[in-house]
């Protein structure tokens, strides 16, 4: 087998783009859409403020007594009299379908939301990490309450959610690669079995769009041309590569690579790259 080809990754550093100002909020559909909450928004001497590790013991339990009697017990507390959730902004103690649907989306980009939170359409700590990451990811306040601008970010980059191209989803296997959104799902058989963050190529050096297939694979790859660590890399279009990038985790965004796709974690690249066998389809494209 020939050697791999040789390629670089991480070398500059963009400035974040600017973050856009705000506008009018898209309505969001909703059984609850025109309702008011007869309660200020302001904080609940109820709302519980747990842990932001996702899954902790501290995530907001709500009992299936909840929605039945409108009384919302949080941590054990005495319960508070809010009703569901309608409207922005969202933030610990709330739950409802407008928190359902907010779990959906961030689920859909990848981000862990407890079972228990999930389960009860809860806004618990595992949600405000969600939130918090997103919003990190996004160059937004990390505040792990969901506004306006947050909101609509997220809607912006979770798309319709559940809906892949077809391109992803035609074929037995693909990684389904969005700049938009910049995540990576492993599709099989039209199901996201496998979800992570992906950063792209800097200005000058994007990552190419389009239909592509995995044509050769180096476990422990370091390129020639530039002598940069390229672990678990497969190659699918010239010197361009799905691999793990060391410095992602430490600097997200800010750094880039020449072209390739690069991951955050290094036990998802090797999980992803055990996977994926030469020929899968790569489809890198822009939602």
């Amino acid at each position: 087998m020939a050697p791999a080809p040789a390629w670089a990754e991480d070398t500059a550093d963009p400035s974040p783009s600017p973050t856009p100002t705000d506008s009018a909020e898209p309505a969001d559909p909703s059984p609850f859409a025109s309702s008011t909450s007869p309660f200020p928004e302001g904080p609940s001497p109820f709302d519980a403020s747990p842990s932001t590790t996702a899954g902790h013991e501290g995530d907001v339990l709500l009992s299936v007594n909840v929605v039945m009697s409108g009384a919302v017990p949080v941590d054990g507390q005495s319960p508070s009299l809010n009703p569901p959730r309608a409207r922005l902004p969202l933030r610990t103690g709330h739950y409802g379908s407008k928190v359902e649907r907010l779990q959906q989306r961030l689920t859909w980009l990848g981000y862990d939301v407890a079972a228990s939170n999930l389960q009860r359409d809860a806004f618990g700590s595992s949600t405000k990490a969600a939130v918090k990451a997103f919003q990190s990811k996004n160059w937004l306040p990390t505040t792990g309450k969901v506004n306006k601008r947050t909101w609509r970010l997220l809607r912006k980059q979770s798309g319709p959610v559940g809906v892949l191209p077809a391109e992803c989803t035609e074929v037995k296997r693909a990684l389904c690669i969005d700049k938009t959104s910049r995540t990576l799902r492993y599709v099989v058989r039209g199901n996201v079995t496998m979800v992570t963050d992906a950063r792209f190529g800097l200005p000058g050096m994007e990552t190419d769009e389009g239909v592509f297939a995995v044509k050769e694979k180096s476990f422990n790859h370091t390129s020639s041309l530039y002598g940069t660590w390229m672990p678990r890399a497969m190659f699918f279009n010239g010197h361009e590569a799905v691999h793990y990038s060391p410095d992602f985790a430490t600097y997200g965004y800010l750094h880039g690579s020449h072209g390739c796709v690069g991951l955050r974690d290094m036990e998802f690249a090797t999980r992803l790259f055990e996977k994926v066998d030469v020929g899968t389809r790569v489809y890198v494209y822009r939602s």
